[in-house]
């Protein structure tokens, strides 16, 4: 029998409730989501031993999520990862965003979609529709954009999420999720005894504020290699910190692709595989989680490296790179995207 339970998360400033929605399988596989930044706060699968666990990072107190430094668990846009300068022209007309990334770069949409109140269309054990509407200018960026994200359930323990967003006029748009995973289990610290596959040939070159500088460059014989596997410890011997790079997976989105990536974690015995339409995957090894947070994890302190991320989206700054795949979004002409995160034992 399935479970849909809603509870009162907490409150914002202006008194307007936040919820939070826990969907649960019979066997307790589940997923914990707020209708605030649409965050992931929890997801419940089981390890080797059959005992459940929470494999997602996220704060001990609720109100934690109206600032969530490190956008833990947390729909991401207009524009996921970094725009260079936080400038780009469309229609020959230049947009100057913010800037909130060292002063170099618009990190996430800037103000954006991870730190507002979505509007919960739909909710069943199984399944929750969200929706937003960002206005004309919001965050600097043109058109008026409706975001429908729908997170959903499968008896096969998948966690799905598919978004679509349609815009009144000629604009850019992308949505991701930023869930930090740790496969051991939230609270056991570094992950150093994960083990990754990613199916990636080549990586986008960045300057040293991350931005890509429009080169690609392939991985054979690199430390990005991570096509035969890599354990974490290795990868965080040969890049102290990690990485946090956009590994290329496709030439344009929509082509999906199941075992993007693989992942597990050599303790629990539990596994996740990453199947996607989206061209890219940022893999984020956690390198601030300590300097970032300010807030007590769920049942413990988070520390560097205690948390990974593999945020599927298009390539970062691609307003900006006309050779990238695109995030044009048009009356008419939707963008979609769908990623599923399915887990297991081996």
């Amino acid at each position: 029998m399935t479970t849909a339970v809603k509870k009162t998360f907490f409150k914002l400033p202006d008194g307007r409730e936040v919820s939070l929605y826990q969907l649960r399988l019979a066997d307790g596989f589940g997923a914990d989501i707020t209708d605030f930044g649409g965050c992931l706060t929890a997801l419940y699968t089981p390890d080797r031993q059959g005992v459940l666990r929470d494999v997602v990072l996220g704060w001990r107190e609720p109100e934690a999520y109206l600032e969530n430094p490190g956008y833990l668990g947390a729909l991401v846009g207009r524009v996921p990862n970094r725009i260079g300068g936080g400038r780009f022209m469309l229609n020959d007309q230049v947009y100057q965003l913010s800037l909130n990334d060292r002063d170099h770069s618009t990190l996430h949409g800037g103000n954006g979609f991870s730190h507002r109140l979505w509007t919960v269309e739909s909710f069943a054990a199984d399944r929750l529709v969200l929706t937003l509407d960002s206005p004309d200018q919001d965050a600097g960026f043109p058109g008026n954009v409706r975001v429908r994200a729908v997170y959903a359930l499968y008896e096969d323990h998948t966690l799905e999420l598919k978004f679509t967003i349609e815009s009144d006029s000629f604009t850019v748009a992308d949505l991701t999720n930023h869930t930090y995973f740790n496969l051991e289990g939230e609270n056991t610290g570094v992950c150093d005894t994960h083990f990754i596959t990613l199916n990636s040939d080549r990586v986008t070159e960045t300057d040293e504020y991350l931005v890509p500088t429009g080169n690609l460059l392939k991985v054979d014989q690199t430390r990005f290699d991570l096509r035969e596997g890599k354990s974490f410890r290795q990868i965080l011997a040969e890049t102290p910190g990690g990485f946090d790079d956009n590994f290329i997976i496709a030439e344009k989105d929509g082509i999906y692709q199941e075992n993007a990536a693989v992942v597990y974690g050599k303790n629990s015995g539990i596994i996740m595989r990453i199947h996607t339409s989206r061209p890219g995957i940022q893999f984020y090894m956690g390198e601030y989680l300590e300097d970032s947070c300010g807030y007590s994890g769920k049942r413990c302190s988070y520390i560097r490296n205690g948390g990974f991320c593999l945020e599927t989206q298009c390539w970062p700054d691609a307003v900006n790179n006309p050779e990238f795949p695109q995030i044009h979004v048009a009356p008419g002409r939707p963008r979609h995207g769908m990623t599923r995160w399915q887990f297991g034992v081996i």
